[in-house]
């Protein structure tokens, strides 16, 4: 299904006001600035983006100046933030070698976005000095509010004395709703229910997103034409008005229906057709994936590993789990890598459970298995970080053999088990789920996804191999045909990335997992909690480069 551009912007706030910079000048604090920096993906340098003001004099300053950035959940958005004592503002952001440097972090936007309480605190690192105490950098984010966009109206529209339009009886009236293009034309959004034989109609409470009535501002025209329904011609015009989403705000609520034609013949005698009221009128903001975010919720991304005969002997370099010994990662641990290493910032216990299917084991019997733990640990099957996921996958093959067929049914299972415990909200279970060829249990794994559709749980189904994978399709369900309470499963041959740079793979996996977060909150009643109080204790430092 096509999806609109998901991202969003983010303002970080940066201050040091958890312990104080060192002093490098002899008689005063440092005189702080920020300069940061973002890679560049084609040559992999760090590039000046933004800075802070200068603060003179000061050990822990709070820099006024916000960082305005475009948050991508499916992309890796690596940062650098370099904190300097500098001797004058207009420092070139490009040339900081010269300039005496208290410390850096690198770290990854979505590290920030995901810091419990909101708040991302990390320990000034220097290379020329690694046993100083340089200090700390915290730096907070908010979503920027961009117009309109997110916002809904619940409303409730009645009718007042319409115009008389049927000879033996009264109106039948409808109303459409228009949003005024910048052509000059207006554009329908919105009709409602026909409401049969009254001249003072109340029509039902319905909401609609106020983007979509004035796409461009709140000061945009949106105008009401009232019909009168006819079964057999041409429905009759009662009369229409214009108005604003700022006139709505500012309390108007009663508006006169004009018939422009009725207008010119009668002239001064014309007073209008009829009055619209609005008897009902409420904004409200839908909460966003960063909400969620902010308020503790945490993705947790589980991986699933297809050990099926026809991905060949891992020996062999045919094989797609065969291992190169110069270190390039074939399809199943490329995609491991790069969809791990985004999805890892969002799940602060950095355990990563991790299954098999389609093998039969060492020493447990003859048996295809169709759902196992890869660290063999049936009591807890979550591996620490997604460098030892891959260690993990590799030595698997150890104890395992390929085997057969393929069946998802029982691995949908234990993931739907998983999450029926939380739905509260808490944790949203991502599951990569790897495979290289078609399923042999269809009937199964559609009942268990519809099991699926109800929990949070979004699955990234990525094609491994040069299979025939067209009957893959039908598991993602963008024309609802599956029975699924909502379109949870995205399938992605591997194939189409080869050419080009592995993070178009994650691009499109994940480009729609915030929105199905969202949606699953939504229709559960879940709200976005309050961001946790937390003590924004100092994170380990990260490799500073």
């Amino acid at each position: 299904m096509a999806q609109p551009n998901l991202s969003t912007h983010v303002e970080l706030t940066i201050s040091c006001m958890y312990s104080d910079l060192v002093k490098l000048d002899l008689a005063t604090a440092s005189d702080p600035i920020v300069f940061i920096q973002t890679r560049n993906p084609a040559t992999k340098k760090w590039q000046h983006f933004d800075k802070t003001e200068r603060i003179k004099n000061k050990s822990n300053p709070k820099f006024a100046k916000q960082i305005s950035i475009e948050y991508k959940f499916e992309e890796s958005q690596p940062l650098r933030f370099v904190v300097l004592d500098a001797d004058r503002e207009d420092l070139d952001g490009n040339r900081l070698k010269s300039f005496d440097k208290i410390g850096k972090i690198k770290c990854q936007l979505s590290e920030i976005i995901s810091a419990p309480g909101g708040t991302f605190v990390r320990t000034l690192e220097n290379k020329k000095h690694p046993h100083r105490k340089n200090g700390n950098i915290a730096i907070n984010f908010i979503e920027i509010n961009r117009g309109l966009e997110g916002w809904n109206v619940k409303w409730q529209w009645s009718g007042l004395g319409l115009d008389k339009k049927d000879l033996f009886g009264k109106s039948d009236p409808y109303l459409v709703f228009e949003r005024f293009h910048e052509n000059g034309s207006f554009l329908t959004v919105h009709k409602t229910p026909v409401i049969k034989n009254t001249l003072n109609p109340d029509w039902d409470l319905f909401e609609i997103p106020i983007s979509r009535l004035a796409p461009a501002s709140s000061a945009s025209p949106i105008r009401i034409t009232c019909f009168d329904w006819d079964a057999h011609g041409t429905h009759d015009l009662i009369g229409s008005v214009s108005f604003t989403v700022d006139e709505l705000r500012a309390g108007r609520r009663e508006f006169s229906l004009i018939n422009e034609e009725k207008k010119h013949k009668k002239g001064h005698k014309y007073t209008d057709s009829g009055r619209l009221q609005l008897r009902n009128y409420t904004e409200y903001k839908k909460p966003s994936f960063l909400d969620y975010l902010r308020g503790g919720t945490e993705v947790s991304l589980s991986i699933a590993i297809d050990y099926t005969g026809s991905n060949g002997n891992p020996k062999t370099a045919t094989s797609l789990h065969y291992f190169d010994p110069n270190g390039v990662l074939n399809e199943y641990a490329s995609a491991i890598r790069v969809v791990g290493d985004i999805c890892a910032p969002y799940d602060r216990s950095g355990m990563f459970p991790v299954y098999g299917f389609g093998a039969t084991i060492d020493n447990v019997g003859g048996d295809t298995k169709h759902c196992f733990e890869v660290n063999r640990n049936p009591q807890d099957p979550r591996i620490p970080g997604i460098d030892g996921v891959l260690t993990a996958y590799r030595e698997s093959f150890s104890w395992l053999n390929l085997s057969g067929p393929t069946y998802f049914g029982p691995l949908l299972d234990r993931i739907n088990s998983v999450a029926s415990q939380r739905k509260d909200g808490s944790v949203y279970h991502l599951l990569l789920l790897l495979t290289d060829g078609v399923i042999n249990d269809v009937e199964q794994t559609i009942r268990s996804l519809r099991l699926t559709s109800d929990l949070p749980v979004s699955i990234i189904i990525v094609g491994v191999g040069s299979a025939d994978f067209s009957g893959m399709n039908v598991l993602d369900d963008d024309d609802g045909r599956l029975g699924l309470k909502r379109d949870c499963v995205q399938f992605v041959p591997f194939r189409e990335f080869k050419n080009g740079p592995i993070s178009a793979l994650a691009a499109k996996t994940l480009m729609e997992v915030p929105a199905q977060v969202v949606q699953f909150m939504m229709q559960h009643g879940i709200n976005p909690r309050p961001p946790p109080v937390v003590n924004p204790l100092p994170n380990p430092a990260a490799p500073v480069q």
